[in-house]
């Protein structure tokens, strides 16, 4: 495996299974774009709301030749975060979109 993943956990308990959902996104990732040399994700639950419920703000760092991608969620943006899961879910596919974007420029250019 090329890349390095590393996960980190904030105001929250650290989970095996969000850990195993979060490497499944990353191989995703990895087998859509084999140039990804490095992934950071930070899972983090900012602000305990009894009245509200769990929030949760993820974001997902991608290092590539000559780029590095951020794919940053907050809560106030999509009211679906209130599941640690669904969170790790969108800032993984808004990360794609991102990557996506990359090499399409990047096969324009070298045509």
């Amino acid at each position: 495996m090329k890349r390095a993943l590393r996960i980190t956990y904030r105001g929250m308990e650290t989970s095996d299974t969000l850990n195993e959902h979060i490497r499944d996104h990353a191989d995703k990732l990895e087998q859509f774009y084999d140039g990804i040399t490095g992934c950071n994700v930070v899972v983090e639950e900012p602000h305990r709301h009894h009245a509200q419920g769990h929030h949760f703000h993820v974001r997902v760092e991608l290092h590539v030749p000559g780029r590095d991608i951020i794919a940053d969620r907050e809560p106030a943006e999509l009211a679906a975060h209130a599941d640690a899961y669904q969170a790790v879910t969108d800032a993984f596919e808004a990360a794609r979109r991102q990557l996506q974007h990359h090499a399409d420029r990047q096969h324009a250019y070298h045509r």
